[in-house]
């Protein structure tokens, strides 16, 4: 028993709506980790930035050379 033309189109259509709805539901989710990586690259910056000034402020200049605590 082989399905009419009409039902078999309409089952390629719908296939291929999800197939579309699944690209685009991947693509947002790339973007998604894209920018997740850009924020951890930022959040490591600023604490690698924060640690370097915690660092030079604990050191004072004396006369000749620089001393840290």
């Amino acid at each position: 028993m082989s399905a009419t033309p009409a039902v078999l189109i309409q089952s390629i259509l719908e296939r291929n709506r999800f197939t579309g709805s699944d690209a685009i539901r991947r693509r947002a989710l790339e973007r998604l980790y894209e920018r997740r990586a850009t924020v951890d690259e930022l959040i490591d910056s600023l604490e690698r930035y924060q640690q370097h000034r915690q660092q030079a402020a604990q050191c004072i200049d004396i006369s000749a050379g620089r001393k840290c605590s």
